[in-house]
């Protein structure tokens, strides 16, 4: 199995309710299953980081080629912060 996680850094920072943090936590889930079968054509469990934090975890029942697990680390990244960028929030997609 091979996995990697998502995590948006920055919340504290920045004074959301409970339902915009549901809203993005959502939109995080979706951009990550787009850009996941976009570029593997594979399933993918998704499921969402530790309590308290925002991302979203990647999970592949099966190894996958390294070059395209580092191409959707770095497509989900660009595709987060440029989500977040472009809705004004002060919020950082990193892998961990």
């Amino acid at each position: 199995m091979s996995y990697f996680k998502v995590v948006v850094d920055g919340i504290s920072k920045q004074d959301l309710t409970e339902r915009e943090q549901l809203i993005l936590q959502n939109a995080i889930l979706h951009f990550s299953a787009m850009t996941n079968a976009l570029i593997t054509g594979t399933g993918v469990m998704l499921n969402p980081p530790d309590e308290g934090t925002m991302g979203i975890t990647f999970a592949y029942p099966e190894a996958i080629d390294a070059e395209k697990e580092a191409e959707v680390r770095e497509s989900i990244v660009k595709r987060l912060n440029a989500f977040f960028s472009m809705s004004n929030l002060e919020l950082i997609a990193m892998i961990k």
